[in-house]
């Protein structure tokens, strides 16, 4: 659209030469075109590009740092685990002898509650036990009284004549102190 106007108005002034858009028809024009390439070309790499490359350079050692960074503390997270795991551990192991001395203690203290009285059911058996005897011992001197005259009762009748309490009591004693040493 824009050819199609040149191209009407060169056409309405008269001339009849055709102008070429890329190439300039003068050398002056070519030689001031080349002189404010090179120069916007020196102003580009002397001026604008170093703060770019600068600035390419900064990013790529911030991501560097950054990655150490992150490389450092994965390693001080993993440490920190492995620093928590352990002290769990060793929490666990001294609950577990913490329980063990507990038992330890509490079944000692059952054993020394078990033994006293163990010891104190041996004393009241003893002591039942020396009750029985005494009163089986009395009851048998109640009873050597009374045997002795059953006994001399018993042979008065066998014999058909009266028989002494005095002169069964030996051998009734002689008999009870068999017999009741027998339990």
């Amino acid at each position: 659209m824009l050819l199609a106007a040149i191209n009407l108005l060169a056409a309405e002034g008269g001339e009849s030469a055709a102008v070429n858009p890329v190439f300039p028809d003068s050398a002056g024009e070519l030689v001031w075109g080349a002189i404010f390439f090179f120069l916007t070309w020196i102003v580009l790499r002397y001026v604008c590009l170093p703060p770019l490359l600068k600035a390419r350079e900064d990013r790529q050692l911030q991501a560097q740092a950054d990655y150490e960074a992150a490389s450092a503390a994965e390693a001080a997270t993993e440490q920190v685990r492995r620093d928590y795991a352990a002290t769990i551990s060793e929490a666990r192991q001294q609950a577990a002898r913490t329980v063990e001395q507990v038992r330890a203690t509490a079944d000692a203290e059952r054993g020394r509650q078990v033994l006293a009285v163990e010891q104190e059911i041996a004393e009241q058996r003893q002591t039942a036990l020396a009750e029985i005897d005494a009163a089986r011992s009395a009851a048998i001197g109640g009873l050597t009284g009374d045997v002795a005259e059953l006994a001399a009762a018993a042979a008065s009748k066998v014999v058909q004549s009266p028989v002494e309490v005095s002169s069964v009591r030996p051998t009734v004693d002689e008999f009870m102190n068999r017999s009741g040493g027998q339990k």
